[in-house]
């Protein structure tokens, strides 16, 4: 039986324009996104929805009051502290796919894609997972910087990719080959090291004379 209150429904794209379009008239501030995270390798992998996905998600972050004594006065379940300073309603913010869709990407498909993979490389993490009538809450995370970590190790260390690079040639010089095979040939070698060194077929042979 039904006690008389109904839940919300979802906004539509119209109702998150309008509500766009009020902000920005009322609205100030910025949006800020850290150097370390604009320049790292873990923004610079991201596509185009995912970057757009993340700009979102900053532009809910709220910060706490820097002075100690006004946080103080703020209850401390609410305040999460991280490499951004100590922020508001836990750090959380929600990802509404019709909101999404109204700031330009259409497919739920690649909004849901686009989620998942800013969890995986740790821009966020999920507070809760949402149902089809409402949506889910998401946090702010600083575990991206570990994926800046891993790729600067690895440049420092070992190479990042340890493939041929771009314009390597894969297969060896042929006439180099043949030439050192012929003079190999011509050496004085013990029956077992002719048996052991010349079990390959002779690449290309008529180059071998024009060499």
């Amino acid at each position: 039986m039904s006690n008389g209150t109904t839940k919300p429904k979802p906004k539509t794209i119209d109702e998150w324009r309008s509500e766009r379009r009020r902000k920005a008239k009322r609205e100030g501030g910025f949006i800020l996104i850290p150097l370390e995270m604009w320049n790292g390798e873990a923004f610079h992998v991201l596509t185009k929805a995912e970057k757009l996905i993340l700009l979102e998600c900053m532009s809910q972050v709220r910060y706490a009051p820097r002075s100690s004594k006004k946080r103080a006065n703020l209850p401390k379940d609410k305040i999460y502290s991280c490499t951004l300073g100590h922020l508001l309603n836990r750090g959380e913010f929600g990802l509404p796919t019709k909101y999404l869709q109204e700031r330009g990407i259409k497919g739920e498909d690649t909004i849901s894609r686009a989620k998942k993979r800013l969890v995986e490389i740790g821009f966020i993490d999920v507070v809760d997972q949402g149902s089809f009538a409402k949506a889910g809450r998401f946090r702010y995370s600083d575990r991206w910087r570990s994926y800046n970590a891993g790729a600067l190790s690895k440049e420092n260390g070992s190479p990042m990719y340890d493939g041929p690079l771009p314009g390597y040639c894969h297969y060896p010089n042929i006439i180099q080959f043949n030439k050192a095979r012929a003079e190999q040939k011509s050496s004085i070698l013990s029956n077992e090291e002719q048996t052991q060194d010349y079990n390959q077929l002779e690449l290309f042979p008529e180059l071998v004379d024009a060499a």
